[in-house]
């Protein structure tokens, strides 16, 4: 699986594919502007508004209502995300073809692992980052998609 970045427009909302064998699984749009996050897959379409806590490395998800669903940390080159009571560790591994590798409940056996692009360091490769590894997830843990990931 891989992470193709579709629009990357300077002010404007950022679109990410998730693409395997030439078929797209998953859409990601990040809105700088409206700090959410849009996930589409199959017939879900789910949004996420982010918020900063004021701690560095470290962002909420909020539904529609601002209710608090998780949150989001990241620390060198890895991080946890903990989303409606389910708790997900991931790594980023740097290099000329970048990677994300999910996991849950065992680190021997990735939930996930997938190419990212090369995301430059700003504030908002940060949310952009943090809606990479939450579409993953999401994706990841739908029942129908348990049997065929790695």
């Amino acid at each position: 699986m891989k992470w193709n970045l579709i629009s990357n427009a300077p002010t404007g909302i950022k679109e990410f594919q998730l693409v395997q064998d030439g078929l797209v699984l998953a859409i990601m749009k990040y809105s700088p502007e409206q700090q959410s996050i849009r996930i589409t897959f199959d017939d879900q379409h789910l949004v996420f508004f982010l918020e900063d806590t004021g701690y560095a490395n470290r962002i909420l998800f909020k539904n529609v209502y601002g209710v608090d669903l998780g949150k989001f940390t990241h620390r060198n080159h890895s991080g946890r995300l903990e989303i409606n009571n389910e708790v997900y560790d991931y790594n980023l591994v740097a290099g000329p073809n970048p990677k994300l590798i999910v996991h849950q409940h065992n680190k021997q056996e990735p939930l996930a692992v997938c190419q990212i692009p090369d995301i430059p360091i700003r504030d908002a490769a940060f949310h952009v980052q943090a809606g990479i590894v939450l579409s993953i997830c999401r994706y990841a843990t739908m029942p129908a998609r348990k049997s065929q990931l790695p």
